[in-house]
């Protein structure tokens, strides 16, 4: 056996990614290096093209499947806001300023479709396409590195994952950006396969575009460099690493280039001075619960125990360990926590439960007559586990979707119409949190403000501004309508019996109510000087 670094000869057979050609292309008649020799003999018989096409189609339909169930959630409420404001939409422009918390890329190319009304469900359908577009991702990888039966199975796995679905069914900057961490991984491993320095350039640039979709896509520079450090299959790790991190930083500086050109450069340093000091809301083991639940923990448990009870490394499973475990560590020290900044760590955990699925032996003692069954039934049980996290995802329950805000806030869409109809123009909100305010904001083209907004600089977003004294702005008229939500409610309870006593000294008349389930989740008050 020889070792060429990055292909392997055994017995004058050609294994692993050097089993396909410089234009990707698969010689399936050879043994693909992290796969079993013998066949699933349905699986094989079925051409590739079609196995890919089905799971895109089964990623499209869960993503969009009852997508317009809830409105915006605040995060999305912003970003449309923002691609609203940058196609000058009047209703759009006083409320929603361009330059906000993160990169403008994802609002610019959605402005086109934000020209005029207020849409919705059209700027999720453009991340659905984006999501499917990465599980296409999770296919090109998979067949690079090990071949098409992992890619297909590493796709399908993404597909279904409850944790992918979920947030490419929204509005949210991570499922774009993590469609550019994907691509940007695809095009390195073929710098690895064929030492091309244009598919280096052109990863990082990729990897760039991430980071102007959203900032912390810049972690996974550190997994690309770590790995670039470590694996004997990258000549020339300096001279690598160089290259590859000049050219992210040089595309990633476009935003703080625009924003200084534009006059906005204090408004970049105020934003990044609170994401530095953000207080984070969840414990230190969140990602440790919350994220493998969201995965699925089978996919988790399958995944790790490939890499546990097998022997076969290679660069191929040091580079997906790589783009896991930078991102976990970095993410699990940073103090501020959220639910999404692991999201794309996800294409490379359905890529090693794949290579686990597809490797897995059962051993000799408990096999029936050849075995061959034993690995479609778990395959099947691996994507069966993630089918009740998908459906609670694409159908929420009453709580979770009044609680939770999955897919956006319940009733936040029909009372900012109501508010649209009703209030007269410039009539201003006072709510529990920023978060209502701006779905509001968003539906009801009136400006809202949230009384537990920080009046600390550093702990409060920027965008927002303190009510100081509530109680004098509304003797003052400033503010004529008050609105209490149960998600606000739930998060702020503090902050809820603070507007509750507010309503109930200012004699509030109660004059739209938002119900699911018979109880009320919105409530909008008429207050008096």
């Amino acid at each position: 056996m020889e070792n060429w670094g990055t292909v392997t000869l055994v017995d004058d057979t050609l294994t692993g990614a050097g089993a396909t050609g410089d234009d990707g292309a698969e010689a399936p008649a050879r043994p693909v290096a992290g796969e079993p020799d013998g066949r699933i003999g349905w699986f094989h018989r079925v051409p590739p093209r079609m196995w890919l096409a089905a799971t895109l189609v089964v990623a499209f339909v869960v993503r969009v499947v009852n997508i317009n169930g809830n409105g915006f959630n605040s995060d999305e409420a912003v970003y449309a806001g923002q691609a609203a404001s940058l196609a000058g939409n009047p209703l759009f422009t006083q409320q929603f300023p361009v330059f906000r918390a993160h990169p403008l890329l994802l609002p610019v190319l959605l402005s086109p479709l934000f020209g005029s009304g207020t849409p919705d469900v059209v700027a999720r359908l453009v991340v659905v396409a984006m999501g499917v577009a990465t599980v296409f991702g999770v296919y090109l990888i998979g067949r690079e590195l090990f071949g098409w039966r992992t890619g297909v199975l590493g796709a399908l796995v993404l597909a279904l994952m409850p944790y992918h679905v979920g947030v490419t069914r929204q509005l949210l900057l991570d499922g774009p950006a993590t469609l550019c961490i994907t691509f940007a991984f695809w095009m390195f491993a073929r710098f690895v396969r064929t030492r091309s320095w244009a598919w280096l350039a052109a990863s990082a640039a990729t990897l760039g575009l991430g980071v102007l979709t959203k900032e912390t896509s810049i972690v996974v520079a550190g997994a690309m460099v770590v790995f670039i450090v470590l694996a004997p299959a990258v000549r020339r790790p300096l001279r690598t690493s160089a290259v590859f991190l000049g050219v992210t930083v040089a595309v990633s500086l476009t935003f703080p280039v625009v924003m200084s050109l534009a006059g906005r450069k204090s408004t970049g340093q105020s934003y990044l001075a609170w994401q530095l000091t953000r207080t984070s809301t969840h414990a230190a083991g969140f990602y440790f619960t919350a994220v493998p639940a969201a995965i699925g923990w089978l996919v988790v448990a399958v995944a790790l125990a490939g890499l546990l009870f097998r022997a076969n490394w290679n660069w191929r499973v040091a580079l997906l360990v790589c783009w896991v475990a930078v991102p976990v560590l970095f993410f699990e020290f940073y103090p501020l926590k959220g639910f999404q900044y692991l999201l794309p760590v996800a294409p490379a955990m359905a890529l090693l439960a794949a290579r686990s699925l597809l490797t897995w032996h059962l051993p000799a003692r408990l096999r029936m007559g050849d075995g061959r069954a034993a690995r479609p039934v778990v395959v099947g049980v691996v994507l069966a586990s993630m089918l009740v996290g998908t459906w609670a995802t694409v159908f929420p329950t009453t709580s979770n979707a009044v609680l939770a805000g999955g897919g956006g806030i319940a009733g936040g869409r029909e009372a900012g119409r109501w508010i649209d109809e009703h209030l007269v123009p410039g009539t201003e909100l006072l709510t529990i949190g920023p978060s209502m305010g701006n779905i509001l904001a968003y539906y009801g083209h009136r400006p809202a403000q949230g009384l537990s907004v920080s009046a600390d600089p550093l702990h409060r977003n920027p965008s927002y501004w303190p009510v100081y004294n509530a109680d004098l702005s509304i003797h003052q008229g400033q503010f004529s309508y008050l609105v209490w939500d149960a998600y606000s409610a739930y998060r702020s309870p503090t902050t809820a019996k603070r507007l509750q006593v507010l309503v109930a000294t200012h004699h509030g008349i109660p004059v739209h109510e938002v119900r699911i389930g018979g109880k009320p989740i919105i409530v909008i008050y008429e207050v008096h000087p």
